[in-house]
């Protein structure tokens, strides 16, 4: 088990719900809904997933479908990352009051951080999990797990997470100078 506070979501979501066409909970307790990394390719929003994996809530947890920012600076009680069926996962099960997470959620995508070289080893530093990569053409989005004081390295330089209860939700990515890392 594990706690993640959640700054932000991959741009893919999708639902899967209960198969018993008869039951009344079919599209509310008995349904899932997933997210992941992807990039717009025409009018839609597609998995390019250079690393596959995603994150799921129940229809019984504490998360609304219908207003998913409503998740967005809470803290969640969630089950360790695996790797099944082809790609990383992590269950979000819920919300707790908790406010010291093991780990934060973020999305980085080339829009707003710059482009990544996700060939390099260095791109992002040793704790920082992958939950999922999505890479077209010169579209690219990282959904990923962080921990304070972990970076990012992209053609814009490096983005660390920096934890203060006096930031937007006690957490963000901040710009530092290209030779600070170094």
């Amino acid at each position: 088990m594990m706690l993640v506070k959640i700054l932000g979501f991959g741009s893919n979501w999708w639902a899967r719900f209960g198969r018993d066409s008869q039951d009344r909970y079919r599209y509310t307790r008995h349904a899932a809904y997933f997210n992941s990394a992807g990039v717009r390719c025409g009018s839609k929003i597609r998995r390019h997933w250079i690393v596959p994996g995603l994150i799921r809530f129940n229809g019984v947890g504490d998360f609304n479908p219908q207003f998913p920012n409503r998740a967005v600076g809470k803290t969640f009680e969630c089950a360790d990352l695996i790797f099944a069926l082809g790609g990383n996962r992590i269950l979000f099960r819920k919300k707790v009051a908790q406010s010291g997470p093991d780990y934060f959620l973020l999305v980085v995508s080339s829009d707003r951080f710059g482009s990544f070289d996700f060939e390099d080893a260095g791109w992002r530093s040793q704790s920082v999990t992958p939950i999922a990569v999505s890479h077209l053409r010169d579209k690219q989005e990282a959904l990923l797990l962080m921990r304070a004081g972990d970076w990012v390295r992209t053609a814009l330089g490096f983005w660390q997470l920096r934890v203060s209860s006096n930031l937007p939700y006690g957490a963000s990515l901040e710009l530092l100078e290209d030779t600070a890392m170094n």
